[in-house]
């Protein structure tokens, strides 16, 4: 007998690829070798292990305005596609910040609070540089699970994403995600940011 099906809770995550990264990439890595060789420390304490981090607020700096720019263009397609009421509250860059990953260097599993979306825009990455992965954000449905044929969007427990230069991920900053190690001999450089939202004054 066929049934009806409905499917709920759904979670997207989005991919936008840059039309003209390779200039875009050089400026980027040349800013941020130059911060990194000013300030070897970075950030600790954050997910990257062994790996360096940045201060978070790159978004402020001339160099990073035509990626503000693209980032703002992503950030459109995907709050438009989930009725965001923009002329209610915009969304807007809170915070950003650079991850530069050499061999062995991973990020833990964590996620980004006090914000709507996150996302990564990958500056170098070589093959085996440790590739981006999301875990199935329902904890129950790992309590007990069935032998599957083939796996599909309601049976994957973790999904990966390889890293591409000049390709930017966008997903729900709640969603667990980390880095898995660089296998590579090249360092993996992203950016990373948050998306909070500005809320818009009421009409006088």
């Amino acid at each position: 007998m066929p049934g009806r099906r409905e499917d709920w809770f759904p979670t997207s995550v989005w991919s936008f690829d840059h039309p003209d990264a390779v200039p875009l990439n050089a400026v980027l890595l040349e800013h941020l070798r130059a911060e990194q060789s000013h300030d070897s420390i970075g950030l600790p304490g954050r997910s990257a292990v062994l790996g360096w981090h940045s201060s978070d607020h790159l978004h402020r700096r001339p160099p990073f305005a035509p990626l503000m720019a693209f980032i703002e263009e992503c950030v459109r397609e995907a709050t438009s596609f989930a009725l965001w009421d923009t002329a209610r509250a915009e969304p807007q860059v809170t915070n950003c910040w650079a991850i530069i990953n050499g061999r062995g260097a991973s990020n833990v599993v964590h996620t980004h609070p006090m914000c709507l979306l996150s996302g990564v825009y990958y500056v170098q990455a070589d093959a085996g540089c440790g590739n981006l992965f999301f875990l199935d954000p329902r904890p129950v449905a790992t309590f007990a699970v069935a032998p599957v044929t083939g796996y599909t969007p309601w049976t994957f427990q973790k999904v990966n994403y390889q890293p591409t230069p000049g390709r930017l991920i966008l997903f729900p900053a709640w969603l667990q995600h980390g880095v898995e190690p660089n296998l590579s001999d090249a360092d993996r450089v992203a950016v990373s940011f948050n998306i909070g939202l500005k809320w818009r004054s009421p009409a006088a």
